[in-house]
């Protein structure tokens, strides 16, 4: 039987607007000869190494709780004067991710780094897919390397404010930006580099009621992303797990999961 002339035009019509949203997605990413190098960022008097201290370091791990029982991941955060600065290695059963992420003073990112590798790769680098991500352009310009060698892209969207990566201590800088008291929230743009395909988007954060947790004798702060990935963080704002069971390791009896292979460590001045 053959359908109505209007339902049939609000099929079609529903089918070309599908259609124009998947390309227009397809498109955000542009790929291009070459982008700009601004070269690492640097304060004026000194080198990015100079003059640093530690904000926070900290190392956590999955618990009993959890349905991966082999997370392990460490961060820190480093203030070197004119940039605050998040590194962060999570190792996983069937791969590595290093991250590092840039900052101004006000917790706007300038720079991201990020490699993944597979401790089942045959290569000596782990099969590493490096990819620096310059924020400080007027759209967010990608260099990648990875074994098909290098590629250039631009992403279109909005400047993010906010680095969403592998690791639940790189959103410690969101936190301590945002500021939320318990049920406020905030949306902004999102660079989200934990896929193949990164994405720039609208992310909401949301502060909820603080929770008691058994192996902490405080309360702890309680965030989610997306509506649905729920985050920890202690009285300064410092991610401390999650409720997937990720939490500080020294609160997790038992040896920690055999740590992977670095293939040669992190590299985000010199790579890719």
């Amino acid at each position: 039987m053959e359908l109505p002339r209007h339902t049939r035009l609000r099929v079609r019509t529903r089918v070309f607007g599908l259609l124009l949203a998947l390309g227009a997605c397809r498109g955000r990413h542009e790929h291009v000869a070459s982008v700009p190098d601004l070269g690492y960022p640097r304060c004026a008097d000194a080198g990015p190494a100079n003059r640093t201290s530690v904000l926070a370091e900290r190392h956590l791990r999955s618990g009993e709780t959890s349905l991966e029982r082999n997370i392990v991941e460490d961060y820190w955060i480093h203030d070197r004067g004119c940039t605050l600065v998040v590194t962060s290695r999570q190792e996983w059963r069937l791969g590595a991710a290093d991250v590092e992420v840039v900052y101004d003073r006000d917790w706007n990112p300038l720079r991201a780094w990020r490699r993944n590798t597979l401790p089942m790769s045959p290569r000596e680098d782990g099969g590493a897919d490096t990819r620096r991500y310059e924020l400080r352009t007027p759209e967010v310009t990608i260099k990648r390397r990875s074994p098909d060698g290098i590629a250039y892209e631009v992403l279109h969207g909005t400047r993010p404010r906010v680095v969403i990566a592998s690791g639940r201590g790189v959103l410690s800088a969101w936190l301590r930006r945002a500021r939320l008291s318990p049920g406020q929230q905030v949306r902004e743009p999102a660079l989200d580099v934990r896929e193949t395909i990164e994405t720039i988007r609208a992310v909401t954060l949301r502060r909820e009621a603080d929770l008691v947790v058994p192996w902490r004798s405080r309360p702890v702060r309680a965030y989610t992303i997306y509506g649905r990935e729920p985050i920890l963080a202690d009285e300064n704002d410092f991610v401390i797990g999650d409720l997937a069971g990720l939490r500080p390791a020294e609160t997790v009896r038992g040896p920690l999961p055999p740590r992977l292979p670095t293939y040669g460590g992190a590299d985000p001045l010199g790579t890719p």
